[in-house]
C-alpha cells in the first residue's frame, strides 16, 4: 500500500518534537511539504526532514504540494481546516480543534460537505495505559461503584520544560502583521464561546482549559462519557487556576481541576472511587519521549487490601494516534478521536467557564 503524502502546517514546537520525527520514520506517511509563515523555518525543517517542498502558504501547498493529508499543527486551525476540505485533503488537527463551538462547526460543515476523514490530536486516548485504565473504569461502572472521579491537570511553563531536553529552532522573520491578525481572531472566538465582556482573567482560563485541560476533558469523555450538567466553577483572579464540580447522575460527582503551575514537571491524572475499588491514571510528561503511564488500583477483599501498580507500555501515544490515523483514512473509518467530540469538548470547556460567569 502506498504511503499517504503529508503536507504539515505549522513547524513549531510540537511539529519539531513529535510529528515531523514520526511522519519521517513512518513508513505509512510521506512528507511530501511543509508550509509555515516562517520562510526560514519551513525551509530548515524540508531541507531537515527531506520534504521537496516548503512554502509559507497554505494555498500554495494546497496546489502544489501534492499531499493526500494535511497535519494542522497551528495556533489557529479554521480556516487552514476549511481550505483543505474545500480541497479534498484528510486532515489531523492538533488540539484544541477550535476556540468556540460557532469555529468548530464551521469546520464541521466543510469537512462533511467533503467526505473527507477529520482526527483531532488527542493522543492520550491512544495511550497503552490509559487503554489499561480504562478496562478498570469498565469493571467498576459495570459494578455501579464509581462514586467520585478526580481529574487533575497542573501543568507546567513549556520554556521550563522542554529547553534542557530539545534544541528548538525558531527565526524573527514572521511578519508582525500575521501575528496581530492571529491574535484577534483568537481573541474574537474566545469572546465568541464565553461572552463578548468576560474579563481577561476568565479568557485567561478558557485559554487554559483549551491549550492544556481539553486533553483531560476528551480524557473524561472516553472514561465516563459526558456530564449530565456543570454544578459549579471556580477562576482564580489570575486565571491560572480553574476548578469545576460535573454532575454524572445518581451518587456520581467529577471534581476537574486544571492549573498553570511554574514547575517544569507536570502533574496529571485521572481517578475513579468506588466503595471497593480506586483506579488511578497518571500520565508522565508528554515531552518525555516513550516515558510510561502509570496506572494504579486498590481494592478490597473483605478486610484486605491489595495495591497493584502496573506500567502497560513504553510506547509513544503519538506513534499510536498516527498509525490509527492512518487506519481511519485507508479504511474510510471514523476516528476515535472524532471532529463530533471536539465540537462536545468545546462546548463543555465553555459551559465551565460561563458556570462561574453566571456567579457573578
Amino acid at each position: 500500500m502506498k504511503p499517504i503524502k503529508v503536507g504539515v502546517v505549522g513547524l513549531g514546537m510540537v511539529a519539531q518534537i513529535m510529528h515531523l520525527p514520526y511522519l519521517k520514520e513512518s513508513d505509512r506517511f510521506e512528507l511530501a511539504a511543509v508550509c509555515d509563515v516562517s520562510r526560514k523555518l519551513a525551509d530548515r525543517m524540508a531541507a531537515h526532514y527531506g520534504a521537496p517542498y516548503a512554502c509559507t502558504d497554505v494555498d500554495d501547498m494546497l496546489r502544489h504540494g501534492n499531499v493526500d493529508a494535511v497535519f494542522i499543527l497551528t495556533f489557529n486551525h479554521c480556516d487552514i481546516a476549511k481550505k483543505a476540505a474545500r480541497a479534498g485533503k484528510h486532515m489531523f488537527c492538533e488540539k484544541p480543534v477550535a476556540f468556540s463551538v460557532q469555529e468548530a462547526q464551521e469546520i464541521k460543515r466543510a469537512v462533511d460537505k467533503a467526505g473527507v476523514t477529520f482526527m483531532i490530536g488527542y493522543m492520550k486516548r491512544y495511550d497503552q495505559g490509559f487503554l489499561l485504565g480504562l478496562k478498570h473504569f469498565e469493571r467498576m461502572k459495570k459494578k455501579k461503584d464509581v462514586r467520585m472521579i478526580t481529574v487533575h491537570d497542573a501543568c507546567f511553563a513549556n520554556d521550563l520544560a522542554i529547553r534542557s531536553m530539545y534544541n528548538l529552532v525558531k527565526y524573527n522573520d514572521v511578519p508582525q502583521q500575521i501575528i496581530t491578525d492571529g491574535i484577534t481572531t483568537m481573541e474574537m472566538r474566545l469572546r465568541q464561546a464565553v461572552g463578548k465582556n468576560a474579563p481577561a482573567h476568565v479568557l485567561s482560563a478558557y485559554r487554559l482549559l483549551l491549550e492544556t485541560g481539553s486533553h483531560d476533558v476528551n480524557v473524561l469523555r472516553g472514561a465516563f462519557g459526558d456530564p449530565h450538567k456543570v454544578l459549579h466553577t471556580e477562576i482564580w483572579p489570575e486565571g491560572n487556576w480553574i476548578a469545576t464540580t460535573l454532575d454524572y447522575g445518581g451518587n456520581v460527582r467529577c471534581n476537574l481541576c486544571v492549573a498553570r503551575s511554574a514547575r517544569n514537571w507536570p502533574d496529571e491524572f485521572i481517578t475513579a472511587y468506588g466503595l471497593t475499588d480506586t483506579v488511578t491514571v497518571e500520565f508522565p510528561n508528554p515531552f518525555h519521549k516513550n516515558a510510561a503511564t502509570e496506572v494504579r488500583r486498590t481494592f478490597m477483599h473483605g478486610d484486605a487490601t491489595t495495591y497493584e501498580t502496573t506500567k502497560a507500555s513504553h510506547e509513544e501515544a503519538f506513534e499510536a494516534e498516527l498509525r490509527h490515523f492512518h487506519d481511519c483514512v485507508r479504511k474510510n473509518k471514523t476516528p476515535l478521536t472524532s471532529l463530533d467530540q471536539g465540537i462536545e469538548d468545546t462546548k463543555l470547556m465553555a459551559d465551565i467557564v460561563k458556570a462561574f460567569n453566571g456567579r457573578r
